[in-house]
């Protein structure tokens, strides 16, 4: 493969999402959709040159793009809470938020060495404590989009974590699935009892079972060479 083509799929997709995301904010003059679209753009021709580029960082530097990606998520928030104002609107957009700058950071922990990051275990708390108040911000005013805001923290938190050097033991690890399950038939008997079965309270169980099985899945491979 020609040396050039990863930083030349970068370049179609800044091309094509820049114009077109411009285009649909002048047509529609929501912000939203069109940075979600520009950015939905970019991202796929952004994975072709970083998976196929030996050093992406010298295209990609790993603290530009976490900017970038703060910046564009915290975008989405702000957008979210100006428009509407009212809670369950706001955690959509931390949703949506989340979405565009959680690839953006995974990307800088990746690439950024593990001594210039954080301690892993903070990451981890931070991520953990973090999620858990979007959960519960959204199963109090009734949203799923706290739950799946959750989710995607909870999981960048733990990547971010095992890049920055935390290693758990497969016991840990499984021990991690099995609390989450739980954790997860807790909620949904709690919401069952309470006579307030909502779909909050659905994706929180699904959230809280699914995050640390997903964290195994993306481990278990790398888990048997520790």
């Amino acid at each position: 493969m020609n040396r050039r083509a990863p930083e030349l799929a970068l370049l179609t997709g800044v091309l094509l999402a820049a114009p077109i995301g411009a285009f649909a904010l002048w047509a529609t003059g929501d912000l939203s959709r069109s940075l979600l679209t520009g950015v939905g753009l970019l991202y796929p021709f952004a994975v072709y040159a970083i998976y196929h580029d030996d050093d992406p960082t010298g295209v990609l530097p790993p603290r530009a793009v976490a900017v970038a990606g703060t910046i564009a998520g915290a975008v989405l928030v702000a957008d979210a809470a100006a428009t509407v104002g009212v809670a369950d609107a706001t955690l959509r957009g931390t949703f949506l938020g989340l979405l565009v700058a959680a690839p953006a950071w995974t990307y800088a922990v990746m690439y950024t060495p593990a001594r210039a990051l954080p301690p892993g275990r903070v990451l981890l708390l931070a991520g953990a404590v973090s999620g858990a108040a979007l959960l519960l911000a959204g199963f109090y005013v009734e949203t799923p989009f706290g739950a799946a805001a959750a989710l995607v923290l909870w999981i960048t938190g733990a990547i971010a974590a095992r890049a920055a050097g935390f290693t758990a033991t497969p016991t840990a690890r499984l021990g991690a699935v099995a609390g989450g399950v739980v954790l997860g038939v807790a909620v949904l008997f709690a919401a069952l009892f309470a006579g307030s079965v909502s779909p909050a309270a659905v994706l929180s169980a699904v959230a809280l079972a699914l995050a640390p099985a997903v964290y195994y899945g993306l481990t278990v491979e790398t888990a048997s060479f520790e």
